[in-house]
């Protein structure tokens, strides 16, 4: 089962970096002088390494800098792909790459284990995995989310869980599944990384929680306005 991902873009950091020439970009990737660029990691989060990014970046610019002019970066891109220069998935992973670039935290779990996250705060259960990649089951679920303490959200997650192991007819006595309190624990892990996701983005309109799945096209990231494809073909959102 794939993971889902959430990352959290600073969108001003985002736009920033996407209007810089490009061979300042280039050049800046190369000398590893853009690192200052990269916002804070928020407390207790993870994201991708500097040099690792900085190398995807440089590989697709090994494979399509010749397409570009040297205008700021997103203005060239979408000039590229405008004039069918560039695919639609080669261009997004630019944008992709940009976005991780901007992180101030990411996060994953098996789908499986989002719907235990998620599904609770929602007004309907959901059908299967793809309604996870709908952009009203977030804004509903992070909304709520983010209205709950910490210890109140991770509470209702491990009720959650508890009643859907004995509804399955399944012990929760340790000493009989040596797997309980580490799965427990993984939840606890993986809701409390959720918990923060919610109350970032409640607090601070500058963050939006761009999802995404493991192994996902580029272009696919993101949902609405906020889809990478889109954001290609019309710029960034407003407001």
């Amino acid at each position: 089962m794939p993971d889902l991902q959430i990352r959290l873009v600073d969108i001003p950091a985002l736009i920033a970096i996407a209007k810089l020439p490009v061979e300042d970009i280039i050049q800046g990737m190369e000398s590893q002088t853009l690192r200052d660029t990269r916002p804070q990691l928020l407390e207790g989060m993870e994201r991708g390494f500097s040099i690792d990014l900085e190398g995807d970046f440089l590989q697709w610019m090994d494979e399509w800098r010749s397409e570009l002019g040297n205008g700021p970066l997103l203005e060239e891109i979408r000039e590229s792909f405008n004039r069918k220069m560039i695919g639609t998935v080669e261009a997004c992973q630019a944008i992709a790459t940009l976005t991780e670039w901007v992180s101030i935290g990411d996060w994953a779990a098996w789908e499986g284990r989002v719907l235990l996250y998620i599904e609770p705060h929602l007004d309907d259960t959901l059908e299967d995995a793809e309604d996870l990649y709908r952009s009203h089951i977030w804004s509903t679920a992070l909304g709520r989310i983010g209205m709950m303490d910490k210890e109140s959200y991770l509470e209702s997650v491990s009720v959650d869980w508890i009643q859907r192991r004995e509804a399955l007819g399944e012990t929760m006595d340790p000493t009989k599944d040596p797997l309980i309190l580490p799965t427990m624990q993984a939840h606890q892990r993986a809701a409390e990384g959720l918990s923060r996701i919610a109350h970032t983005v409640r607090r601070r309109k500058d963050i939006h929680a761009l999802i995404g799945r493991e192994w996902l096209e580029a272009n696919r990231w993101g949902q609405g306005d906020w889809n990478l494809q889109r954001i290609l073909i019309n710029g960034w959102p407003e407001g």
